[in-house]
C-alpha cells in the first residue's frame, strides 16, 4: 500500500510538471513568436524579412527557374522593407543593406532572362531613394559553383569544409550508394549527446518514396523530384528525462548537423529542410512509419553534385549581431 502511495505522488509530480512546461511554452510561444504583432517588434520584423528575402535567392538557384517567377513575392517584400524603413530606419538602416542587394540581383536576373519587370524596378527605386545608401553591394542572389572545386575542399580543413557547404536544389540523376551512407551516418555517429544516450534516429528513404517524404515536406515546390535520397532525423523522446523535456531537440539537432557536414565531406551535395511543424501536419508522419515517440528534426536532401550548378549566396550575418559578451 505505501509503494502504491508512492507511484500515486510521484505521478502526480510529473504530470504537474508536464503541465507547467506545457503552460510555460504557450505563455513564450504567445509573446515571441514571429506570427504574432509581427511588425510591432523590430527583431520579429527583421527575421521575417530575411525570411522572405532568402525566398527569392532559392527561386534563383533552381535548375530552371519560371521566367518572370517571384514577382509578386517581391513587390511584396519591397512593401515590408518600405514599412521597415519607416517604423525602424533610424534604429538599424544596415539591415536594409542584404534585402536590397538581393533584389538588385533579382532584377538584374530577371531581367537577363528577357522578362521586363518596370512596376517592381520603379518601386525599389523609390524605397533606395528613401535611405541613405549611395550603393548597394552586398554579395546576394546566386553564384555558379562546380564540383570540382567543393570537393578540392570539402576535405581540406575543417574551414573549408564550413565554407565550401551549400543548399543545393538540384542534383545528378546518379543514385547515391547505401555504402557512401553508411559511412556518414557512422561518421555522424561520433556526435556528442547527453550522459552518451545516442537518442537519434536517421530515417532513409530512397526513390519514390524519398519524393513523396519531400512533398509532405512542403518547402521544396519546383524541385521535389529532384531529391532522389533523403534522411530524416528523429529523437526518441524515450530518451529523456522529466528535468530535459527539451533535450531531443538539442540532441537530435547536432547529430543532424554532424551528418551534414560528413555528407558533404564525402563529396555530396545536401540541403536541410525544416521539420518544425504543428502538431497535425506531424501526425501524417506515421504514414511513413515514423513512431509517435519519434520527434522529427529536420529532413535532409542528399545527391551527387552535377558538374556546375547555382547556389543561394546566402550572406551570413556579421558575428557582431550574434555574439554577446558576457
Amino acid at each position: 500500500m505505501r509503494n502504491f502511495i508512492r507511484r500515486i505522488i510521484l505521478q502526480t509530480k510529473l504530470e504537474s510538471l508536464f503541465a507547467k512546461e506545457a503552460w510555460h511554452f504557450w505563455r513564450f510561444t504567445r509573446r515571441y513568436n514571429a506570427s504574432n504583432h509581427t511588425d510591432k517588434d523590430i527583431e520579429k520584423m527583421q527575421y521575417t524579412l530575411s525570411r522572405e528575402t532568402h525566398t527569392i535567392e532559392k527561386g534563383m538557384s533552381m535548375r530552371n527557374p519560371r521566367k518572370g517567377f517571384g514577382q509578386e513575392k517581391v513587390s511584396n517584400l519591397i512593401n515590408r522593407l518600405k514599412k521597415y524603413n519607416q517604423l525602424y530606419g533610424m534604429t538599424d538602416s544596415s539591415f536594409l543593406y542584404y534585402p536590397l542587394s538581393t533584389i538588385k540581383s533579382y532584377i538584374e536576373y530577371t531581367n537577363k532572362t528577357g522578362v521586363s519587370i518596370p512596376d517592381i524596378e520603379e518601386s525599389y527605386a523609390e524605397l533606395l531613394n528613401t535611405t541613405d545608401f549611395e550603393l548597394v553591394n552586398v554579395e546576394s542572389g546566386i553564384v555558379r559553383e562546380s564540383k570540382e572545386h567543393i570537393q578540392s575542399l570539402c576535405n581540406k580543413d575543417f574551414e573549408s569544409l564550413l565554407f565550401s557547404r551549400h543548399s543545393l536544389r538540384y542534383f545528378s540523376k546518379r543514385p547515391v550508394s547505401k555504402d557512401i551512407l553508411d559511412k556518414a551516418l557512422i561518421l555522424a555517429q561520433r556526435t556528442p549527446s547527453a550522459c552518451n544516450r545516442q537518442g537519434w534516429k536517421a530515417h532513409v528513404f530512397m526513390g519514390n518514396r524519398s519524393v513523396e517524404l519531400i512533398r509532405w515536406q512542403g518547402g521544396s515546390r519546383g524541385f521535389e523530384d529532384e531529391i532522389r535520397c533523403a534522411i530524416l532525423v528523429t529523437a526518441n523522446l524515450k530518451a529523456f528525462l522529466s528535468f530535459e523535456v527539451h533535450q531531443a531537440y538539442v540532441d537530435g539537432g547536432l547529430y543532424a548537423m554532424n551528418l551534414i557536414n560528413a555528407l558533404h565531406s564525402l563529396g555530396l551535395g545536401t540541403i536541410p529542410l525544416s521539420t518544425a511543424f504543428q502538431y497535425q501536419k506531424l501526425a501524417i508522419l506515421k504514414s511513413f512509419g515514423i513512431p509517435e515517440n519519434e520527434v522529427p528534426i529536420l529532413i535532409i536532401g542528399v545527391g551527387h553534385l552535377l558538374d556546375e550548378f547555382n547556389v543561394a549566396v546566402s550572406t551570413r550575418k556579421d558575428i557582431v549581431l550574434t555574439t554577446i559578451w558576457h
